[in-house]
């Protein structure tokens, strides 16, 4: 690793010197920090997405993770609508894709333009969104599982970048492991970049079960919100994804958002435009939801659940009242049912 004085070399030349600067060397008391006014959230897009917020997107390979979060950017950057969430920031957007050729990433873009039918949000995307990908430069990039590496990755974003997506975790990290000592240098990065008011969108692929991210728990402790993706069960359409999705972690409460809700995409090959329609699901159980239920119903306890499925407690918490709310429900309407046959 990198020590110190040498970092705050690299800082200086990478022009991120700032970030290492100690604001506070000693503890604050609570008298002193309550009568701090910090301002509210800025939101990227609606409430989730805020500037200097850290979240993840997990899905199945080859579910559509990427065609979503290249949607996300595009409304952050050109101030569209992207429901369930709203309407984006028009701030600057940096892309970090560790996995498309050029010309498919292009290919994507073009098409997610093609659909807005506005010169001058489309002209905002042109000129906020900001890519950084392997096959576009001439150097290796690197890792952000390394500090070099890192403030380097840091010296490509553009200035005034508020928002970055990484896409994906594993393209983006110098070992295969998924552990917590292997996540410790990335979460130090999220927490830099934290200070500098760069919010993060990390993608990462589901484990073996296709319910939880892959890897150590530990990837969830700093998120602020964690989203994820799974197989719609209504089917594949023809020349598209479809898929549903659900806030599986939110720091804030957020009674707005739906619990399920379903994305489309298809593509029109003739008028190259990538088309999304948007469904709140409210009735729709989700695959984690699912298997949660067949676990419960296998008589596993709600702690065994959570760390074999690799969510959080309270998910399984949740799922189990409404589960139990439901078979009484069902319990009280038939012997309502016999009651009357009786009668």
């Amino acid at each position: 690793a990198m020590r110190k004085p040498q970092l705050k070399q690299t800082a200086k030349a990478s022009g991120a010197e700032d970030v290492l600067r100690i604001k506070r060397n000693k503890s604050i008391s609570m008298g002193e920090f309550m009568s701090w006014d910090f301002p509210d959230e800025e939101p990227l897009l609606g409430p989730v997405f805020t500037r200097a917020s850290t979240g993840m997107l997990s899905a199945p390979r080859g579910l559509g993770k990427s065609l979503l979060v290249m949607n996300i950017a595009y409304s952050v950057a050109a101030g569209k609508t992207l429901l369930p969430w709203g309407t984006g920031a028009r701030v600057v957007v940096a892309y970090l894709d560790g996995e498309m050729h050029s010309r498919t990433l292009q290919k994507r873009l073009r098409q997610i333009r093609n659909r807005d039918t506005k010169p001058k949000t489309q002209a905002l995307a042109l000129q906020n969104l900001h890519i950084i990908g392997r096959d576009a430069f001439e150097d290796v990039i690197g890792y952000i599982d390394n500090e070099e590496d890192q403030l380097y990755i840091e010296s490509l974003l553009p200035e005034d970048c508020q928002f970055l997506i990484v896409d994906n975790l594993s393209a983006w990290t110098s070992s295969a492991r998924e552990d917590g000592g292997s996540f410790a240098p990335i979460k130090r990065w999220l927490a830099r970049l934290r200070t500098k008011g760069i919010g993060v969108l990390l993608v990462h692929h589901t484990g073996k079960t296709g319910v939880g991210q892959r890897g150590s728990s530990i990837h969830e402790d700093m998120l602020d919100y964690s989203i994820l993706l799974s197989a719609d069960k209504e089917g594949k359409p023809k020349n598209g994804t479809s898929f549903l999705l659900e806030h599986t972690k939110l720091r804030e409460l957020q009674p707005d958002l739906p619990q399920t809700c379903r994305f489309t995409f298809t593509t029109d090959q003739a008028s190259d435009v990538m088309h999304l329609a948007y469904e709140d699901c409210e009735n729709a159980v989700s695959e984690i939801e699912a298997k949660i239920i067949e676990l419960l119903q296998e008589g596993k306890s709600g702690k065994s659940i959570a760390e074999e499925l690799g969510v959080p407690a309270y998910k399984v918490s949740r799922v189990k009242t409404a589960f139990i709310a439901q078979m009484r429900a069902h319990e009280s309407q038939a012997d309502a049912a016999q009651g009357a046959e009786d009668a």
